[in-house]
């Protein structure tokens, strides 16, 4: 098996059905590959590429599959020019946490440094170095036997942690040589992410039940680790209002009695008075449970310092270093937010369940005056916007 061949086996067993590219020289290995791997399968097994107009364009259409479908973008690109234009692309990917395997070619080893076309060497323009700065990783492939281990590292990166881009780029004359090493089973190197703080997990649930106004504000991380449901699951059991970020708008339905909308730019006024609010403490937000958010400057009406929660803010983050960064943190819950949402309801549950008949009843008083929508306008405007990605990929099973 060729190393080509071994990349492709790797992509069909990881799911990838689609590789969007432009045809160069130098990937004509890779070409041959998929045309081979494709021999004898069923329609749905085949791999398909989607050739593009740009290469540019076949970067923002692996990063689009990523975000419309949750599953692994994968583009290619040939050697020189065929490899910088996917640089826009890709730093969009890298901007959002998009997964996204890249795959630029390199002129033959035996050309390296004698000024070959096209060349991207540390001779040249040195293509690895550059995807580095927008990649969470960046090699190149300089020996057949280590290949299978350097293309299952590069596509840990892209989905493992906080997601993105990450990127490879291999010599012509190495696709065609015979891969060494073992070729391992795709679901050996697929990461998992669902370790959490369980005493922070605690800590979280006792502040939102003791809460007097507590709010949920959603972001990106919600959509991309498929925890819209989990985040809808918490409402029915704590009267939780919610608003979305501008990226993560559709994570929530609009038309939900506890839906503030988007809070942010051009946002919904009925989320900036209730988050924003800096009345009397009484009506104030004193407990923020923020998902999946940077807290970026479109997402906070430039970082408005009322968005601070007047007890406590809890973060859930695939990446830790999130916590904090613009707003003073309470609890921080590192991790994968489907899987922390899916605990934290659970853990809720629990600690109700704990509770004498009379404070149980004395909350479920303070749910129902909530479930109204108390203090929350419900003014529409159209459509009740459940998400355009969803609705475009397929994943929106409501009206």
């Amino acid at each position: 098996m060729t190393v080509a061949e071994l990349f492709i086996k790797y992509l069909k067993q990881l799911g990838v059905r689609h590789v969007f590219s432009i045809p160069g020289a130098a990937l004509e290995p890779l070409y041959k590959a998929v045309h081979k791997s494709n021999q004898g399968e069923t329609e749905d097994g085949k791999l398909r590429i989607i050739l593009t107009k740009h290469e540019q364009g076949a970067a923002f259409m692996a990063d689009g599959y990523a975000r419309v479908g949750g599953k692994l973008g994968v583009c290619w690109g040939t050697t020189g020019p065929g490899s910088t234009n996917l640089i826009t692309g890709i730093a969009s990917s890298f901007a959002d946490s998009i997964p996204v395997l890249v795959m630029t070619a390199q002129v033959s080893t035996s050309s390296f440094g004698k000024g070959a076309l096209q060349e991207s060497t540390a001779h040249g323009v040195n293509i690895v170095d550059l995807f580095r700065y927008f990649t969470k990783s960046s090699a190149m492939v300089i020996n057949p036997e280590k290949a299978g281990d350097m293309f299952r590292q590069t596509l840990r990166h892209a989905l493992s942690g906080r997601r993105g881009p990450a990127h490879l780029n291999i010599p012509v004359d190495l696709m065609e040589k015979e891969a060494g090493g073992k070729s391992h089973p795709a679901v050996s190197f697929q990461p998992q992410s669902k370790s959490f703080d369980r005493e922070a997990l605690e800590t979280a649930a006792e502040l939102l039940r003791n809460a007097r106004n507590p709010a949920m504000l959603l972001g990106n991380g919600t959509l991309l680790s498929g925890a819209a449901a989990e985040a809808a699951g918490l409402t029915g059991i704590l009267p939780l209002p919610v608003a979305t970020t501008p990226k993560a708008k559709g994570a929530f339905p609009e038309d939900h009695p506890l839906s503030l909308g988007v809070f942010g730019l051009a946002g919904s006024p009925r989320a900036s008075d209730y988050l924003l609010n800096s009345g009397a403490s009484a009506s104030k937000v004193d407990v923020l449970l923020a998902v999946g958010t940077s807290f970026n400057e479109w997402g906070t009406y430039a970082w408005d310092d009322r968005l601070s929660p007047g007890k406590a803010l809890i973060q859930v983050d695939i990446d830790p270093y999130e916590f904090g960064k613009n707003y003073l943190f309470e609890v921080g819950l590192a991790g994968d937010a489907k899987a922390i949402l899916q605990a934290l309801a659970l853990e809720l549950r629990n600690q109700l369940n704990l509770l004498p008949k009379k404070e149980r009843d004395a909350f479920e008083k303070k749910k129902s005056r909530h479930r109204g929508g108390r203090g929350i306008s419900h003014e529409r405007n159209g459509d009740s916007h459940r998400g355009q990605l969803q609705k475009a990929g397929g994943l929106d099973s409501g009206k």
